[in-house]
């Protein structure tokens, strides 16, 4: 598989039931049908404890991944489970503004 890193800023919008976290990549935000954007559902366990409230702003860093004839199963789910959060710049967690 072909990899390429990413660090995105992204937003908590709510938490889900079976322990994730929809985020919005603020990138995105207002971009694309109905002033719409993209989300994600991430484990919540992957986000610190400080940075879990409602609005909480962070770095989303990982690698996109282009998948290859050869890739399995297992290294796909493997490579898609290596997002990790990090503190903004700063340590700044508060709204965009």
């Amino acid at each position: 598989m072909r990899l390429k890193p990413f660090a995105e800023p992204a937003r908590v919008l709510f938490h889900l039931s079976e322990g994730y976290t929809k985020v919005l990549l603020e990138r995105t935000e207002g971009v694309g049908q109905a002033n719409g954007g993209i989300d994600w559902d991430i484990p919540t366990e992957s986000i610190p404890q400080h940075l879990r409230h409602i609005g909480a702003r962070f770095l989303l860093v990982g690698e996109s991944i282009w998948p290859e004839e050869h890739d399995t199963a297992e290294e796909l789910r493997a490579a898609l489970g290596r997002v990790r959060v990090e503190e903004l710049q700063g340590g700044r967690d508060s709204p965009k503004g």
